[in-house]
């Protein structure tokens, strides 16, 4: 094979490395609900639903008699239901420690957002996906064609400089700037996506955007540590290819 298509190979391994990293670490944290009660007392959002909840205009004052466990299970099922198509949302009320149901978490307009969220994460979830079968695909081809993969001093010395930079335009911007041009960008401009505290127990629950970069700066951190991993397995998948081509 020419160089210069070998560098294409090369180049592509790499570019597939950080979504396929991403959506792996993405699933892993899903599962446990993105550490959510260790951000909840990290960000105080009890103090949060306290300050606001007894001014909620959508007359649910009664959720001041929820307790942490429900808080906890309410967001664990909004995580499932924006990950399976915004299944459950409508019906997903909240109640007392008793059991006893009190109302409706969410809004019409809430709900909305959920599903637009939803279809986002499925087609971010289809391309880690097809990112993650490259990736493999890409591995073996470098090894039948005895070419090594990037080593890894190098590609994370690029992945750095790329945070870096990308970190610096955040911060350049502004972070809640960055936040709510990206929700611009990705909804519908007729679908609500920006909720009061005062009118969303969604939004306090979440003590949104705040909850997201505690999410976000979790996701970039396993993400990291999945990629270290994906290289390990990518140099043992070239290497087992070599020696099947070799035998």
């Amino acid at each position: 094979m020419p160089r210069p298509a070998r560098g294409v190979l090369v180049a592509a391994y790499g570019l597939l490395l950080w979504p396929a990293a991403l959506w792996l670490a993405w699933l892993l944290l899903a599962r446990v609900d993105f550490l959510y009660p260790s951000a909840y007392r990290l960000l105080d959002i009890p103090a949060t639903l306290a300050s606001y909840v007894p001014h909620n205009r959508h007359g649910r004052q009664d959720f001041v008699h929820t307790d942490a466990a429900e808080h906890a299970r309410l967001f664990a099922a909004m995580v499932h239901a924006v990950r399976h198509g915004g299944e459950g949302l409508e019906t997903l009320d909240y109640r007392d420690p008793q059991g006893r149901r009190l109302g409706l978490l969410l809004t019409p307009d809430e709900v909305t957002h959920l599903q637009d969220v939803s279809r986002l994460v499925a087609s971010g979830e289809r391309a880690g996906l097809v990112a993650l079968a490259g990736w493999v695909l890409i591995a073996l081809l470098l090894g039948l064609l005895r070419v090594p993969p990037p080593g890894l001093k190098r590609f994370l010395l690029g992945s750095l400089a790329v945070i870096a930079i990308l970190a610096g335009a955040v911060l350049a911007l502004g972070p809640v700037e960055v936040f709510y041009a990206w929700h611009h960008w990705v909804f519908p401009p007729d679908h609500p996506w920006f909720f009061y505290y005062q009118d969303s127990l969604m939004s306090s629950l979440m003590q949104a955007p705040n909850l997201f970069g505690v999410i976000g700066g979790l996701w970039l951190f396993t993400s990291g540590l999945v990629l270290l991993g994906l290289v390990a397995i990518g140099r043992l998948l070239s290497r087992i290819s070599m020696q099947r081509r070799s035998s």
